[in-house]
């Protein structure tokens, strides 16, 4: 088991974990998530272990570039509407449908997809090349591990590599899910100001 800093030149550590079908925690855009490689159904089944999950609960997939949802995924490019909603600056999930995948839809044929746009998790994905889960980093029900000494209390041993980019106090990610008409539907609240640069889009 590691504790190391996030940083780029660190993250072939926490690679090498990963496809080997291992977990490990990762500071995301919003919170220090429980990592896994999301096209892995065993690690995928590891996290949801580790975290007491709700077995019905799907997942959040990142990414690091919108041509992943085609190459991995096999999402048909995406219409103007949606690709602008993914390139907002604040951390936005959009539930996408699916075929396949049920590991981490759990059969709802849908996943919500993050595209990450900045710091140690941007450079990780690319180090990387290929999607992960990364759930807040706790027990459910349980608050979120603010940094990787308290994910460690979680966790212990059963994690491989710790990432430490020190205290995070950000808010679980802004779900929404699009329509055909350019309709959208916020099924989760993160952050005020996403919210509100959501509905300026809608409005305009």
């Amino acid at each position: 088991m590691f504790i190391v800093e996030a940083k780029a030149e660190k993250a072939s550590l926490g690679t090498k974990f990963l496809k080997k079908g291992e977990i490990i925690v990762l500071p995301t855009d919003t919170l220090y998530g429980l990592c896994a490689d999301a096209l892995n159904y065993k690690a995928v089944e590891k996290v949801y272990r580790l975290k007491n999950r709700n077995p019905q609960k799907p997942l959040i997939v990142l990414i690091s570039d919108l041509n992943w949802l085609e190459k991995f995924f096999f999402i048909k490019p995406l219409p103007e509407k949606v690709k602008e909603l993914f390139l907002l600056e604040e951390p936005l999930s959009i539930l996408l449908p699916i075929k396949g995948f049920e590991w981490i839809s759990r059969k709802s044929g849908k996943i919500a997809f993050r595209l990450v746009k900045k710091g140690f998790i941007k450079d990780f994905l690319k180090k990387y090349g290929r999607p992960i889960v990364a759930p807040s980093a706790n027990w459910e029900g349980f608050p979120p591990a603010k940094d990787p000494f308290q994910a460690f209390l979680y966790f212990g041993n059963q994690v491989k590599v710790y990432y430490n980019a020190g205290p995070l106090k950000g808010k679980p990610s802004t779900i929404v899910e699009t329509f055909k008409g350019g309709n959208i539907k916020i099924l989760r609240e993160g952050d005020k100001k996403t919210v509100q640069k959501i509905l300026e889009m809608v409005n305009n």
